[in-house]
Formats: C-alpha cells, sequence, structure tokens
C-alpha cells in the first residue's frame, strides 16, 4: 500500500509535528514490506468518485437507487398461474440521467427455449412472463415493437424505433431505451399488467411441492440494480447464479381460493380476514406465548373452490419478496426473544415429512440465538422467519424473512440447512452483497457460520465437527484443480456443479476461518460486526469488506487478500526436514494457512504446536520452526483435522530411532 492509500484508509491525525507522524506511517511501510491490492477500473471510479472510501466505510457520495413495489395478484393452484398488476415508484438517486431501464423477468428461465445452465424437466417449460400495458411516467411502452430479440453475445442491435420508448428484449429481462433519460435524484412511475406461472415441479429453488402447496419466488418484474460499479446489471438468470436486488419496499397483495393460506416476506396487514376466530387466535399467540403452537392444522382446514380470499403483505427496505402457498401443509409457530423484541418463528411442512421434523422448531430458534448472541453477535435484523418444508429433494433457498427447504434422512444435515437458510438473513438480505459476481461473500460466511454453529449444537458430542469435517473432505476433493480460479472471478462464469461448489462455499469458508485464527477470535469478531453494520442495508464489494477488515482490525492484510482473493492457489503445506532443532515447511499450495504439528517424542510424549497464517505474511513458500529437545524427536506430523491439506504424502517426517 503506498502511503497515500493508507493516509486515505486509516486516517491518521496530524498534529504540527505530522509531517515526523506521516514520515514515520510511510517507513513503517516500507519496513513491512506492505502490498497493494489490484483494483479494476471501474472500482478506480467508484473512489474517486467518492462512493467508496479506502477504509471500508461507505463513502460521502454513496448512493443506491430504490423502488416501491405496490403488486396486486392472483395465484392458481394445481395450474401454478399468477396473474398481477403492478405499480412501481422508482427514486433514481444516482447522479447519472437513466436513458435504459433494465427490467428482470425471472420466470423466462422456465420458457419454451430459454437461457439456462440447468436441466429442466420437460413439464415445467411455459410460455414465461408476458407482460403488457407497461407504461414509463405515463408513457406507453410498445412492446409489441421489440426492435432487438437475440441470445446471442456478440449481435449487433438493430436501429431504434421511432417511439419515445424502445425496447430490447433478451432472455430474461427486458432494456427499454428512454428519449427522455430519467434525471438524477428523479422520481419515477412503472406500472404494468403481467402474467406468468410457476413450474409445475419443484426446480432450482422454487415451484409445485404438489397440486396444494407451491413456493413462489423469482415471480414478479423487477427493476434491475443499478449501481456504481457497472451500471446496469445485465446478468442474464440461468439458474447457475442467485440474483443481486436492490432494497424496495412492498405492498402485496394475493388471492388465493379460500381454505388456502399464505405466508410471506414481511407482515401480514390483515389477519382478521383471513383466519377464523380459533386461528387467529393462535396467529396472535405468536408473539406472546414461549411454546411452540399449531397455528393451522391443514387436516382441520376447510377447504373451498368457489370463492376467494386476500391475504396483504407488506415488506419495507427489503431486497425482495417471496411467499409459500398451501392447504395441505401444517403451520408451526414459537417464538424467540431476541434482546428486548420477540422474533415469530414458524414452520411449514407437508404431513409426509412430519416424522422427519423431530427437533427442528428448537433448531431454528437457536440458530437465531446463536447468531443474535455469538457470531457474529449481532440482534436478528427482522422480527420473524418462516422456513417451508416441501422441497422433494435435500436443498434450501433464502428469500428475506424466508427459506425453502427439503429434508434428507440426515438429521444433523437437516439441523444444518435449517440454519445455513437462517443465515442468509445477514449476508446477502440484510447485507445486499451482488450474489451474481460474489456468491463467496455470501455463502462463504455462512459455510463458515455453520462451521461454528455446528460446533455450538452438537458440543461435546461425536458430531461437533460433522460440518467441518464435511467441509474439509469437499474442499480436498477439487482444490488445487484448474476449476479453482481466484476468488474474485465473477461467480456468474461458474456453471460447473463442483466448481461452483468449492468457490463460493468451501474456499471462502477456510480463508474465514485463517483469518479469525490470524486475528483471533475478538478482533475477527470486531471486524465482522463493523462490516455488518457499516453495510446493512446497502452493497458492498470485496474491497469494501477487505478494507474493512484492515482499517477495524488496524493490520494491513493485503498480504493475505492478495494470495486468498486474488491468487491462484489452495491449502497444502508439506514438511521437508528437520536439521538441529530446525524444521522447515514448504507452502506448496501458495495460500497462507494456519499451521499445527505434532511432535512425538522417543519417551511417548507429545507437543502440539500451532502457527497462524501469519508464519507466511512476507510471501515466503518456505519457513523454519524451532523444535523444543529436537534430538529426542521421533516423527513430526502435519494436524489436518482443523484445516484442509490436499497432498497428504508430505505430512509425516520420520526420524531415525
Amino acid at each position: 500500500m503506498s502511503c497515500t492509500t493508507l493516509r486515505k484508509a486509516q486516517r491518521p491525525s496530524l498534529p504540527n509535528n505530522g509531517l515526523y507522524a506521516l514520515l514515520f506511517i510511510c517507513l513503517g511501510v516500507l519496513a513491512q514490506g506492505q502490498e497493494t491490492l489490484y483494483m479494476p477500473l471501474e472500482f478506480k471510479k467508484a473512489y474517486e468518485n467518492g462512493s467508496r472510501s479506502l477504509n471500508g466505510l461507505p463513502g460521502k457520495n454513496y448512493w443506491q437507487n430504490h423502488s416501491v413495489y405496490d403488486i396486486e395478484v392472483e395465484i392458481v393452484p394445481g395450474t401454478w398461474k399468477i396473474l398481477g398488476t403492478q405499480h412501481i415508484s422508482y427514486t433514481n438517486h444516482s447522479p447519472d440521467s437513466l436513458d435504459q431501464v433494465v427490467i428482470r423477468m425471472y420466470p423466462n428461465h422456465y420458457k419454451k427455449g430459454g437461457l439456462r445452465a440447468n436441466e429442466m424437466p420437460l413439464s415445467n417449460l411455459t410460455e414465461g412472463m408476458q407482460i403488457t400495458d407497461l407504461t414509463v411516467n405515463g408513457e406507453p411502452v410498445a412492446l409489441e415493437k421489440s426492435t432487438f430479440t437475440s441470445e446471442l453475445a456478440h449481435a449487433d442491435q438493430t436501429k431504434k424505433e421511432a417511439d419515445k420508448i424502445s425496447v430490447s428484449r433478451k432472455a430474461t429481462y427486458l432494456v427499454l431505451e428512454l428519449s427522455d433519460p430519467l434525471p438524477p435524484k428523479s422520481v419515477n412511475t412503472f406500472t404494468m399488467a403481467w402474467s406468468t406461472e410457476m413450474p409445475l415441479e419443484y426446480v432450482n429453488k422454487i415451484g409445485a411441492y404438489d397440486a396444494e402447496s407451491a413456493f413462489v419466488g423469482y415471480w414478479y418484474p423487477q427493476i434491475a440494480v443499478y449501481d456504481d460499479i457497472d451500471g446496469w446489471d445485465k446478468t442474464e438468470y440461468t439458474g447457475a447464479q442467485e440474483c443481486y436486488t436492490d432494497f424496495a419496499d412492498f405492498n402485496v397483495k394475493v388471492k388465493v381460493p379460500k381454505g388456502n393460506y399464505v405466508l410471506a416476506t414481511g407482515h401480514l396487514q390483515n389477519p382478521e380476514a383471513v383466519f377464523s376466530e380459533k386461528e387467529l387466535e393462535r396467529y396472535q399467540a405468536l408473539t406472546q406465548s414461549g411454546q411452540t403452537i399449531t397455528v393451522l392444522d391443514a387436516k382441520k382446514r376447510a377447504k373451498e373452490t368457489t370463492s376467494s380470499e386476500i391475504w396483504h403483505y407488506s415488506a419495507n427496505n427489503v431486497r425482495d419478496f417471496g411467499l409459500g402457498v398451501s392447504n395441505n401443509f401444517t403451520w408451526l409457530g414459537k417464538p424467540t426473544l431476541v434482546g428486548d423484541r420477540t422474533v415469530a418463528s414458524n414452520i411449514l411442512f407437508s404431513e409426509r415429512d412430519q416424522e422427519n421434523l423431530r427437533d427442528l422448531m428448537n433448531v431454528q430458534n437457536h440458530g437465531i440465538q446463536f447468531l443474535s448472541n455469538k457470531l457474529p453477535g449481532v440482534a436478528f435484523p427482522y422480527d420473524s422467519f418462516t422456513t417451508f418444508v416441501g422441497v422433494p429433494e435435500f436443498d434450501g433457498m433464502e428469500f428475506p424473512m424466508m427459506a425453502n427447504n427439503g429434508f434428507s434422512k440426515n438429521e444433523i444435515r437437516n439441523n444444518l440447512m435449517t440454519f445455513h437458510e437462517v443465515a442468509h438473513t445477514y449476508l446477502p438480505h440484510w447485507v445486499g452483497v451482488n450474489e451474481i459476481k460474489y456468491s463467496w461473500m455470501e455463502e462463504g460466511w455462512v459455510t463458515f457460520l455453520s462451521i461454528k454453529y455446528c460446533q455450538d449444537l452438537y458440543r461435546g458430542t461425536e458430531h461437533e465437527n460433522f460440518e467441518l469435517e464435511r467441509s474439509i473432505r469437499s474442499y480436498n476433493r477439487s482444490a488445487g484443480t484448474q476449476w479453482g480460479p481466484p476468488l474474485f472471478t465473477p461467480s456468474n462464469y461458474m456453471v460447473i456443479r463442483s466448481m461452483h461448489f468449492q468457490q463460493s462455499y468451501r474456499k471462502p469458508a477456510f480463508m474465514y476461518l485463517a483469518l479469525e485464527d490470524l486475528l483471533g477470535e475478538e478482533v475477527f469478531k470486531k471486524c465482522l460486526q463493523a462490516y455488518l453494520e457499516r453495510w446493512k442495508e446497502k452493497h458492498p464489494t470485496p474491497y469494501d469488506f477487505m478494507f474493512t477488515f484492515n482499517d477495524v482490525s488496524g493490520q494491513n492484510l493485503n498480504w493475505f487478500w492478495n494470495k486468498w482473493v486474488f491468487g491462484h492457489g489452495h491449502a497444502d503445506v508439506g514438511i521437508a526436514q528437520l536439521e538441529g532443532d530446525q524444521l522447515e515447511l514448504e507452502n506448496l499450495g501458495g495460500f497462507p494457512v494456519p499451521v499445527s504439528l505434532k511432535v512425538t517424542y522417543k519417551d511417548g510424549n507429545h507437543l502440539i504446536l500451532k502457527k497462524t497464517a501469519g508464519l507466511w505474511s512476507k510471501g515466503n513458500d518456505k519457513v523454519q520452526i524451532t523444535i523444543p529437545n529436537a534430538a529426542d524427536v521421533s516423527s513430526v506430523g502435519l494436524i489436518t483435522d482443523a484445516f484442509p491439506d490436499v497432498v497428504r504424502g508430505n505430512n509425516e517426517l520420520q526420524l531415525p530411532q
């Protein structure tokens, strides 16, 4: 890091002898051999414009756009057709005049002939999303006059029509070309009607559980993110990655046949209209009782087909809106206290899964408490969380205040899946990272937290390190291959499943574990809490995360980031030799990793030596460690049960007896 960069990052105060203080800082930098981080031009521009700061805080000119969605929608169980109208109030907080607007159409992922990276049952193929009656600030959009249709990466756009607003159609979004741009700081209105349908078979995290129940996600036309790094997000949704969405306010009215019930992101505004008297009493007890409550028993709920009812939900400043619909699931609720407020915790499940449910409600609430009080030790951001358990495979997907999960026959995996999705509340839903480009900034964190949660939940039992051991095995299977590019590589290029799991889940989780070991638990936790607080309800990039840890820890960790985030490599340390009392270790994988050694003596005693990743802070690939009483040593071995090591053949040194 240059002296200029350091001054901006740490903002030292300069008294009368400020020149000497600055000189001291610069000499310190040179003495420590501090490094700089590679930064692409689009990121440099954001720092130059003041929307980001080199100390990891949002810049003085930070901005992000915001929408208010008013949606009225009818959902038809069985066919799972969705008919909607919506009004969007869109505020352009950016300093730019927007001559384009991008509208996402996620259901086109299921369109016949659509663009996708995953297998799709033929029964799930649809006509996609149809938008009609689209207006922008009252100006009708001639959707039938689309000027351009192509899924080819290098196709040229044809000339615009003479209309004030022309349309370019991509696979999963529309681009509106505006002759009258949206001015900075302006509030703009979009209205439209639309229709689509959910997959008839669950696939890719949404769709029908059966003819009576479904989880509805990625379902409404959504204005894409326009940010200070990339401008408009024009990434196609292929199913290989998740989503990047702005924070928005939602006011949603869901019409379903009477006898169905709807749980959704946000707060139910009309419980008196949709519950019977006894159901309402149980629903209201969710915030009052410490016991598990059966809010709805699907076997006893009347079902009608001749009339409908409307479930009205609202949510403010959330990244998305998801909902589940059923008339044959059981709804259990058990509130949990977080500080001085109550979080309404809910689980909905099919009767077929009841025998596997076991203690999942208590596990979910234990997870909320763990996240709030232990790690990250930040109060759960929302006052409700609901898990739908109906997915016909072991899978899970997070939405704001909700999750859509499946069961395996393994109780531990079920418990950890439930926690995993609850933990996503913090990242990416409260701290709105770009999941499309940087899935490691949310999946990696949640994998790290799941390892810690498993150790807490099963402490003192044989399952304490279940998640850690599983993650080590998964990491070792593919680390060091060509499918492991630097973490900074945009995640949406990772369409190979094993590559995605390594890059998004395993590798970053072990980076965070190495970082925690390096900084110590207390400093690490302080940095993590600062990162969450600084970037809650905002859009951080990898640099905002790294600069925050540099700033709050008071350390320049760029040597660590350069290897783990920007470099090629893997976790692999070998024992080279023991000469005298100096044990030589070789970093064969290149990543700065912690090292644990078991030194066994001829008398049968042994010594455990532990070193943090700081062992490699000078960029060295070999180090010497002093071994006490080296003449009496019979063997030295690397301990690999707490951190991965890809090649095991060089982990043991046997000495002559």
